[in-house]
């Protein structure tokens, strides 16, 4: 049987979960690294020093981008689910399989990471995470939401589908 689907589903919900608990971690390591390094640098030339801070500031923000993106894919996928139920029904089963998906593992991907985002080590590096912060803190709230906008879309779609026929 071919399982080519679930394995990317699953493989979406692991970069994602990968994404949010190597964040503060590599971060970590980029702070402690480049901050030394500029400050070394610094007394030789400070235009270096200067651009070591452009790729600290740059690499910080990439990560922080990086996971609001994954998440914004995933919500993306859902909306063109709910959408192309009339189309297809396949789109219904596979917007059946990514809100429960999301849902299950909701709890499972949220509880490490605020564990993580939560320790003291990492107070810095959370600080440069503000989307990511944010997307955390409201993530039970926001998910809610966007389950009952695309449910209200899907609905829609299969009523103006039964009205046309």
């Amino acid at each position: 049987m071919n399982k080519l689907g679930q394995v990317n589903v699953i493989a979406f919900v692991g970069v994602v979960v990968a994404l949010l608990i190597l964040a503060p971690i590599m971060l970590l390591i980029v702070n402690e690294t480049l901050d030394g390094f500029s400050t070394a640098v610094n007394s030789t030339d400070s235009n270096a020093a200067d651009n070591v801070d452009y790729i600290h500031d740059s690499f910080t923000s990439m990560w922080d981008w990086l996971i609001a993106i994954a998440f914004l894919v995933n919500v993306i996928l859902l909306f063109v689910f709910a959408f192309m139920v009339d189309s297809h029904p396949i789109f219904a089963l596979f917007y059946l399989i990514a809100a429960v998906l999301t849902l299950m593992f909701s709890h499972y991907v949220m509880v490490p990471i605020e564990t993580i985002l939560g320790m003291s080590q990492f107070s810095t590096e959370v600080g440069q995470l503000p989307i990511t912060n944010f997307i955390v803190r409201i993530w039970d709230l926001l998910l809610l939401g966007i389950i009952i906008v695309t449910g209200i879309i899907t609905y829609g779609r299969f009523k103006n589908t039964g009205l046309q026929r």
